[in-house]
């Protein structure tokens, strides 16, 4: 009888019992931001509401994985401490805390931790100062520890009933293989454990499509081969949330991301500077072309909601001064997933320097640079979303459709730098010239083979006759030479050509675009007399600049845009072939070769000769491909642009009229020059 009454009880307990309290609301009335951080005083979950469904996700015992995914400076870090804190406080449980590097964890996240437990009074009063260290912390006789992924030791060391992995997309493997694996084999000794990833992302391509069942346009599952972004990967493997805000005036909901950010006179002649986009742009509703200002941010965040594939939302509802959050309604795609994901656009971010004019102009700046690297740490950091450097290189037919009116060996403009790359084989040498100009606009004058055992001065003579070569009475100002194959005889052509030759080598990863070495021994290791030197750079790089040129130069608007990339005619097939020798594969972050790629290595070179005397910040004065073909023949019709789309109307309070575009230089007619040899 006695145990039926405590049955009874215990079930009236649990039918009356409030639902567990989520992250959030534990950090609510137990942290106390530091006045380091970005808003120090109570933590208030409001400022950042799109991480209140991580927090609930963690929540839920029907989730044993959550991946989160959104740009820098959105809350991540700190969404990551509250649910450390609050199950060490509330629902104890060894946890474990992976970063990339032990560096890291030293220097940041260990300290911030520290500020938690400092300002959380209960846990305070758990934490165990003896027994704890740097990258083991006690708190109510409970394990926090924290790991770094470089380790398998480190990684393999405990189980843990949580654990957390920060900045994923960072992580290396170990030698025991995929780091995601290991790391989640370490909960497998808990029934409820749970695995939380976060990250910005970095390399991928996907596409944005409209769901015509709900009307809101999501992030679309890309092939693994497409993804170099391994947080991206995961969470396109779970329920794949996205945040959606309602537009202020027609109160429907979108889900933001960096294709609906505008600024006057976006994509056209007219464009606007960087500078003045900060001021002027706005945030595009797609379902009316309301124009949003960077006021309503806050507003917005506040009645976002989280949706997935085959859900809509309900508009907002006015109730007199009062605007209320739609409603989620219909059934997900991926309903019945364990695995909880959710994306949210750097747009939305609560920092206050993040405003829609900031990421405009970041974004308009990097378009118009055409560098590669800025495009991806633009869409990466600013936006949260992943971006592909490259696209799908055209084939070799296409590339050669991009020829423009000028003669190998003609110069369109009197150039301010023309730069010889050679890539060195066992019977020739393969050479490219190219012609450089303000902006980073470049034109191909010439590209050959001089054939005849490399090993052997011949060849070398003949090269030497290719550094005397005069275009247009400007001479090759500088010969980069791959060192890759025979390595004495380069050295001694350079040695010969003091000044006007450098040795350059193509590494498969470097932690900067190039940089110096000094050889002091030979293949042989005998060591050097002269301690000949060696300009080393990061190949993939520079071959993916080399193919962004090649897909920018596709592109609608690639006449309005400097850092234009141009191919005479006459070029040959050969040359167009081995551009597309080789092709990037996302999933493994590396080059594969299909075929012949010396060229390829030729104009990689040449951009790293550019990089190397800093053309790329040489940008006052540069012409867009159309103001160029204007200026070269003032007498030709100017070519045939496509119109672009109509602009929305912008609101009431932004400027009347769009800035006036930049006058172009005074027109010069081409002149055709004649090749002849010093």
């Amino acid at each position: 009888m006695k145990r039926l009454i405590r049955s009874t009880l215990l079930m009236a307990k649990m039918v009356t019992a409030p639902p567990p309290r989520t992250a959030d609301e534990w950090a609510r009335e137990n942290r106390i931001m530091p006045s380091t951080s970005p808003i120090p005083g109570p933590f208030d979950p409001d400022t950042n509401p799109y991480m209140r469904p991580v927090a609930w996700a963690f929540a839920q015992p029907c989730y044993n994985r959550v991946t989160f995914v959104m740009g820098t400076q959105m809350g991540k870090s700190v969404t990551m401490e509250n649910i450390a804190g609050h199950r060490l406080d509330e629902d104890p449980t060894p946890i474990m805390y992976v970063t990339p590097t032990r560096p890291l964890i030293v220097s940041t996240v260990e300290p911030k931790f520290m500020d938690m437990f400092r300002e959380c009074g209960s846990l305070l009063a758990k934490y165990d100062w003896r027994r704890s260290s740097i990258t083991t912390k006690w708190i109510g006789g409970i394990k926090f520890r924290f790991a770094w992924a470089g380790s398998a030791t480190e990684l393999a060391a405990d189980s843990a009933g949580l654990v957390l992995v920060d900045e994923v997309d960072r992580i290396v493997n170990t030698s025991e293989g995929d780091t995601t694996e290991v790391i989640e084999a370490r909960g497998d000794a808990y029934v409820d454990s749970k695995i939380g990833y976060t990250a910005t992302p970095t390399h991928g391509k996907v596409e944005k499509r409209r769901d015509d069942r709900t009307g809101l346009e999501h992030w679309q599952t890309a092939k693994a081969a497409a993804l170099g972004s391994a947080v991206w990967r995961l969470w396109q493997s779970g329920t794949r949330h996205e945040w959606a805000v309602p537009c202020p005036e027609c109160l429907e909901y979108f889900v933001p991301w960096s294709g609906l950010l505008w600024w006057p006179g976006q994509g056209t002649e007219k464009e606007c500077t960087p500078d003045e986009a900060a001021r002027t742009a706005r945030l595009c509703c797609p379902n009316h072309g309301c124009m949003i200002e960077d006021k309503w941010r806050p507003w917005m965040n506040r009645r976002g909601v989280p949706v997935a594939p085959g859900q809509s939302v309900t508009p907002a509802q006015r109730m007199g001064d009062q605007v209320h959050a739609g409603e989620v309604v219909g059934t997900a795609d991926t309903e019945g997933s364990t695995h909880y994901s959710i994306w949210v656009s750097g747009l939305c971010s609560f920092a206050a320097k993040k405003t829609y004019g900031f990421l405009a102009k970041k974004l308009l700046a990097a378009q118009i640079s055409g560098d590669p690297g800025k495009l991806l740490a633009v869409h990466n950091t600013g936006f949260g979303e992943v971006y592909s450097e490259t696209g799908d290189v055209p084939s070799w037919e296409e590339i050669k459709m991009l020829q423009w009116p000028y003669a190998l060996g003609e110069l369109v403009l009197e150039p301010i730098k023309i730069y010889g790359t050679v890539d060195v084989q066992k019977n020739r040498l393969v050479y490219v010239t190219r012609a450089w100009f303000l902006g980073m606009g470049s034109a191909l004058l010439e590209h050959g083979e001089l054939w005849g055992p490399t090993d052997q001065d011949e060849v070398w003579d003949q090269l030497g006759e290719l550094l005397g070569t005069e275009y247009g009475g400007r001479g090759i100002d500088l010969l980069g030479i791959d060192i890759g194959y025979r390595d004495d005889q380069v050295y001694q052509f350079i040695n010969a050509h003091k000044s006007q030759a450098i040795a350059l080598r193509g590494r498969d990863k470097l932690d900067k675009p190039f940089k110096l070495e000094r050889v002091e021994q030979d293949r042989k290791g005998k060591t050097r007399k002269r301690g000949d030197a060696r300009w080393a750079f990061d190949s993939p790089l520079a071959k993916r600049w080399v193919h962004s040129r090649i897909v920018r130069a596709q592109q609608t608007d690639a006449g309005r845009r400097p850092g234009w990339w141009l191919l005479p005619i006459g070029v040959n097939d050969d040359y167009c072939k081995q551009l597309v020798g080789e092709e990037w594969v996302e999933s493994e972050g590396r080059f594969k070769q299909v075929g012949e790629n010396h060229y390829l290595d030729c104009e990689a070179m040449q951009y790293v000769l550019a990089l190397r005397d800093k053309l790329h910040r040489k940008r006052k004065g540069a012409l867009t491909r159309d103001e160029l073909a204007r200026k070269v023949d003032p007498k030709a019709t100017p070519p045939e642009e496509v119109a672009p789309d109509p602009e929305p109307s912008p609101p009431a309070s932004a400027p009347d009229n769009e800035p006036t575009p930049p006058q172009a230089p005074a027109k010069k007619a081409r002149f055709k020059v004649k090749r002849r040899r010093r």
